[in-house]
């Protein structure tokens, strides 16, 4: 093989390398943003906020009068959790974040029905613990 590369113009040589990083460079990037979730960390808070009520509206089998007030504290968290998301500091945008989640569990429980409740902090719960498994 390297008396073939030897035969090669230097030129030609180098092309073919570069063609070679370049295709494992874009195979590398595709892989890496399939796996991360694509655009989803670009979704605005409108669609952040109807993706998590139409999760919840199926899991928690919300009723018709209890959809748009979850639908509109999901919109009202899901805005405030976007400036939070600008914070530099890590601790304080962890602190800003576990508040205003907290906030937003008193307003849930107020339109949920205790079992609905129950079901909604379980399952997120579950989310966290998938969460921390990815991450380690």
């Amino acid at each position: 093989m390297k008396t073939m590369l030897k035969l090669l113009p230097v030129n030609l040589r180098f092309a073919v390398g570069l063609i070679s990083i370049m295709l494992i460079s874009s195979t590398s990037l595709y892989s890496q943003e399939k796996h991360s979730g694509g655009d989803k960390g670009k979704a605005t808070p409108e669609q952040k906020a109807t993706r998590q009520t139409e999760r919840m509206k199926e899991s928690l089998s919300l009723t018709a009068a209890q959809e748009p007030k979850v639908a509109a504290i999901n919109l009202k968290y899901a805005k405030k959790m976007e400036d939070v998301r600008k914070i530099s500091d890590t601790a304080v945008q962890r602190k800003t974040a576990k508040s205003l989640n907290d906030q937003k569990n008193v307003e849930l429980k107020a339109v949920l029905t205790p079992a609905q409740y129950t079901s909604y902090l379980k399952q997120v719960e579950e989310l966290k613990a998938r969460r921390r498994e990815m991450q380690h």
